[in-house]
């Protein structure tokens, strides 16, 4: 039996088409790994954005949820304040502030507390009213010089001062009395003004909403 050889030309023609189709195979391959088909596609498309959506909506009910709570911060005890997702730690400082200040003046007061942190005050801070009307006295005629000193914005230098104005001048009664009192700062007097409402006459009338 004889062997029929190819031809030179027959046989550069069959390597060239094995070329061609080993490209060809290579690409569908790379491309069925790098670019799905457009059906798988869709679908993931579809189931994505149908969780991405559902999301952003539960997301916007809870922050609205949230901005509906409207809290008192001179009357409020600690169960209202976990209402705004407040951690524990800082509602036990909130309410110790507030007793040693006897009241709030307005909710900035909170970044006084030692670390509290911005981001929750941030939060917070539009849920938050002020009744000054709860606000204690801060007691100027009729507390020791001891007694003064433990409210946060007097210094035990500063009470002294105000017990020797009292020994020297009998009791303070307006703010104008207040104010001769050198020993005190005017940033430290004007923080006080509040807490005066009710020590002295003329701010007998000082009530109503504080931010």
């Amino acid at each position: 039996m004889t062997k029929q050889l190819l031809s030179r030309d027959q046989r550069v023609s069959i390597l060239i088409w094995l070329a061609v189709a080993t490209c060809y195979l290579t690409y569908k391959e790379i491309s069925a790994y790098y670019y799905p088909t457009s059906n798988i596609v869709f679908q993931y498309d579809s189931t994505y954005k149908e969780q991405a959506d559902t999301f952003v909506f539960q997301k916007n009910r809870t922050f609205q949820k949230e901005q509906l709570v409207s809290l008192e911060i001179n009357s409020a005890d600690s169960n209202d304040f976990l209402k705004l997702k407040i951690p524990g730690y800082l509602i036990s400082k909130i309410l110790l502030y507030r007793d040693q200040l006897g009241g709030y003046a307005n909710s900035f007061q909170f970044l006084e507390i030692f670390n509290f942190p911005e981001g929750i005050f941030e939060r917070i801070h539009s849920s938050l009213r002020v009744d000054i009307a709860l606000i204690q006295p801060l007691g100027i005629n009729t507390k020791s010089e001891e007694e003064l000193a433990l409210h946060p914005y007097l210094s035990y230098k500063e009470a002294k001062a105000i017990a020797l104005y009292r020994k020297n001048n009998g009791s303070l009664k307006s703010v104008e009395d207040f104010e001769k009192i050198i020993a005190i700062p005017t940033e430290t007097k004007d923080r006080l003004k509040p807490y005066l409402a009710k020590d002295f006459q003329s701010y007998a009338n000082t009530t109503g909403k504080s931010p």
